[in-house]
């Protein structure tokens, strides 16, 4: 089970086996520095000396939080918050109801400083680790960024394509489902404009240097669907009379270069100023193009961080927006990230709103990856201090998550490909994280004590926290098939989604192909396997057998690829009380008719396994 994330603390109970050992066979500490001509450094702990290590990030508990998700172990006892309601809230000592999809997996982990570059480097690293043990691998990436072509062009994606056949890799979709942060339009000849309005996503910001309102901070992309070349026109439009202030228009390619304009206080060397955009804003703006070596891609760029002038916008009157004007049959891409702008037509006629369909991540956007989306399990959770918290009116379990992201790409293809339980998951923390920023019992979950440290869980949301469960997942389909690849892995997941009155009642493109099965899934990579003759299964291995329960003392039997199950259960006499057969690979056998007991249960004379009547 491998990992690429930030706020990692190797050194957590759920991360260590029984003995104390470390699960960590390695860690690879990636992080920026001014002490190497790289200008990065890397740092290696095996566990023998992941001790030492403490964590690459006390401000975050992130990387701590989507391993324990993944892989983490801890089943022992420990002070555990419980509650079936919220008018029934509890703390005692009872065995973690909070540990991981591949809870015996060996874990290579990479953490530290997440450009782009850093976190193929720490793909890298796990895949070395995949190598030396040959081992087949799971890597989880719950992080991401909304800039860019959204074609899986980038240098990034081109570089998971490859990553993506050598280990399966499952890539969070993101968090701005509910941001109209994308635009898309193919032009006609009678409607071959695109325009909108950047939008604020905070009406104020606090900071250090003063207050910021309505800040608009971020880079917008326009792309054309080829090298051909449009207009862009920037412009500070007048709401209240509804005309245009000024504009600045790129009529052809610029080959990289920009043109900015600023306010007092914010001008460089080389930007320009104008009256009718300082009386509008404080900041600067600057709008570059070029053609996109990586897809061959004309676009431009717009460069802004603008906030209203409180002497003579104070009450938001002049917006900032754009226009694009392009040729018949041209399609339109525009993206923003979302951390602090939109696209909004702001009620005015003839502008076009942003769209969420879109909002997926640029990085999920490569090929050979599993793209895991967010749906709701819970929302309401109960704390160390013995109250009850939760969501109101927000993650009603069963729902897609408002906040998955998705969307349609310009080839075709719709992402996420499946959605898990993202919203609420409970799971391990960065103690460094919670002690140094003194985080409150009310916020956590569950605590375990020992003599030289604490270990502690809380609850959180995101597609971050239902990637890992999808990826803990797909390591057990690894343990039973070590040669599936992304193309099957993708396949299995797709064609075994439950698809519920919820998925039904949803927007197709952001739900994918429904609920991630992890079980039914399992079945399929074993029904696969065994047809296909796969090494280390076959006819006699018990590992193609799977006993789960089916409701009150009923029980589900598999067994990947049989032709019939023939179940016999025997009492501790050894004397048979119950038999059942039927054609197939799965039954269900009904064991309501016996007295409470420890009951041996005989599959097809081949298998044996003990199982509990109550």
């Amino acid at each position: 089970a491998g990992i690429v994330d930030q706020g990692l603390d190797p050194n957590h109970i759920n991360f260590r086996n029984a003995d104390g050992t470390s699960r960590i066979q390695q860690l690879t500490h990636i992080y920026i520095t001014s002490a190497t001509s790289d200008g990065y450094d890397v740092d290696m702990y095996t566990p023998e000396n992941i001790a030492k290590f403490g964590t690459d990030n006390i401000g975050t508990f992130h990387g701590s939080h989507t391993l324990g998700i993944m892989a983490g172990g801890y089943r022992d006892t420990m002070t555990v918050a419980k509650g079936t309601s919220m008018l029934s809230a509890k703390v005692e000592t009872d065995y973690n109801p909070f540990y991981g999809s591949a809870y015996e997996a060996d874990i290579a982990a990479s953490c530290g400083d997440l450009n782009d570059m850093l976190i193929a480097l720490g793909v890298e690293g796990v895949l070395d680790y995949a190598y030396k043990t040959n081992k087949p691998a799971v890597i989880n990436l719950s992080l991401g960024s909304n800039v860019g072509p959204h074609d899986g062009s980038e240098i990034m994606s081109q570089y998971l394509n490859l990553a993506g056949k050598e280990a399966i890799i499952c890539i969070a979709a993101g968090n701005e489902g509910e941001l109209p942060i994308a635009l898309n339009k193919t032009l006609t000849s009678e409607n071959n404009v695109v325009k909108s309005f950047i939008k604020p996503t905070y009406p104020e910001v606090p900071t250090s240097q003063g207050t910021y309102y309505n800040l608009r901070y971020d880079q917008l992309y326009i792309y054309s669907n080829d090298k051909t070349e449009f207009t862009v026109k920037l412009v500070v439009y007048n709401k209240s009379r509804g005309t245009v202030t000024f504009q600045h228009a790129i009529t052809s390619n610029m080959n990289g270069s920009a043109v900015y304009y600023a306010s007092p206080g914010y001008a460089q060397e080389g930007d320009l100023t104008n009256t009718n955009f300082t009386r509008a804003f404080d900041g600067y703006v600057g709008m570059g193009s070029m053609i996109d070596e990586n897809n061959g891609r004309y676009y431009v760029l717009i460069d802004y961080f603008v906030s209203d002038n409180q002497s003579t916008n104070a009450n938001g009157n002049y917006l900032l927006g754009f226009i694009v004007e392009g040729k018949d049959g041209q399609r339109v891409d525009c993206y923003c990230s979302g951390l602090y702008s939109s696209m909004d037509a702001y009620g005015q006629e003839g502008w076009d709103n942003g769209s969420t369909n879109g909002s997926i991540s640029d990085m999920a956007c490569a090929q050979n990856v599993l793209v895991v989306g967010s749906y709701n399990t819970r929302n309401a959770w109960v704390s160390l201090d013995g109250k009850a918290y939760n969501y109101p009116g927000q993650y009603t379990p069963g729902y897609i998550s408002s906040f998955s992201s998705y969307g349609t790409l310009i080839d075709g293809r719709n992402l996420p490909h499946i959605c898990a339980p993202g919203a609420t998951t409970i799971s391990s923390t960065n103690t460094h994280y919670i002690d140094s920023n003194k985080v409150p019992m009310s916020a956590l979950q569950g605590q375990r004590t020992e003599d030289k440290r604490k270990n502690y869980w809380h609850q959180q949301v995101g597609t971050s926290m239902a990637t890992p469960a999808v990826a803990g997942a797909i390591a057990l389909w690894l343990e039973a098939d070590p040669t599936l690849t992304i193309d099957e892995v993708k396949d299995i997941a797709m064609s075994t989604a439950v698809k519920d009155s919820y998925v039904a009642a949803g927007d197709p493109v952001q739900w994918g192909a429904g609920k991630f099965d992890a079980y039914a899934g399992l079945k399929e990579v074993l029904r696969r396997a065994e047809e296909d003759g796969v090494e280390g299964i076959t006819s006699d291995n018990d590992s193609r057998l799977m006993i789960t329960p089916a409701g009150h003392n009923a029980f589900e039997v598999f067994i990947g690829g049989a032709n019939e199950i023939d179940a016999t259960i025997y009492n501790i006499a050894g004397q048979p009380v119950l038999s059942q057969s039927c054609q197939g690979d799965e039954a269900i056998i009904d064991a309501s008719s016996l007295n409470a007991g420890v009951y041996i249960i005989s599959i097809n004379n081949s298998y044996n396994h003990r199982i509990l009547v109550k």
